[in-house]
């Protein structure tokens, strides 16, 4: 079951083109990564998808539903949720008022306890620091907790942009084994990176993004075998 259907996206900045027709699909259970280089695009598809920037062509579908002209909030409501690159959050607010705030739309609400012991279950270190202020958190901490608040929201659809940016290889390593564990809890995942080789380790399937065009999609192990892959970006 499609849970995302993206079709021939273009969007960009004021007069400047970003998206040449892209086109991405998200399977219900599956974790889906759309990977590429810095500057291919990759945020600004996420951006769309959300709605914050305006799709200059094209339509989305969210589980049937076309939300193209939907303004974020109300997609948001649906249960598309993206976490996005710089985890942006509230330096002053302990963990527990981040995770609180965050369950705020109607579904969110009615399933808010069993999210609340799901994020401290996978991220046992939030449920220690649970009163101690985001701004004092270590950059791992603050990457999981911007993944938490994201789960607070009852995603039907948790979309990731590069959570592993700026983190030292074993929080690279635990955080990606985190979004591995949701996948295998069936969470439906829309994961965005620049770290190409641990993304194809955990996704079902993959796309390539450059200059802002798909230029090679597939199932994450074939996509992984790619010639083109392996030389520009495996190093192989």
């Amino acid at each position: 079951m499609l849970v995302l259907d993206a079709r021939d996206l273009e969007s960009g900045y004021g007069e400047t083109q970003v998206l040449f027709g892209v086109s991405v699909k998200v399977k219900k259970g599956q974790l889906t990564a759309i990977l590429g280089s810095n500057g291919a695009g990759k945020s600004t598809t996420l951006w769309t998808l959300i709605g914050v920037l305006k799709a200059w062509r094209g339509s989305i579908t969210f589980q049937g539903r076309d939300v193209t002209r939907l303004p974020p909030h109300e997609r948001v409501r649906m249960g598309m949720v993206l976490v996005p690159e710089g985890r942006r959050l509230w330096p002053d607010l302990t963990v527990r008022e981040h995770l609180e705030l965050a369950a705020t739309t109607p579904r969110a609400k009615r399933r808010r306890e069993e999210n609340l012991e799901l994020v401290y279950t996978l991220f046992p270190r939030l449920k220690e620091r649970r009163e101690q202020k985001a701004g004092s958190l270590s950059g791992g901490e603050q990457q999981m907790l911007a993944i938490a608040r994201g789960l607070m929201l009852d995603p039907e659809i948790l979309m990731l942009d590069e959570p592993s940016l700026g983190l030292a290889p074993k929080l690279v390593q635990d955080i990606m084994g985190v979004i591995r564990k949701l996948k295998e809890e069936g969470k439906t995942i829309l994961l965005v990176e620049q770290n190409i080789h641990i993304s194809l380790s955990i996704a079902d399937y993959a796309y390539i993004l450059e200059n802002g065009r798909i230029t090679i999609e597939g199932p994450a192990d074939v996509v992984r075998e790619d010639p083109m892959v392996k030389k520009a970006y495996l190093g192989l």
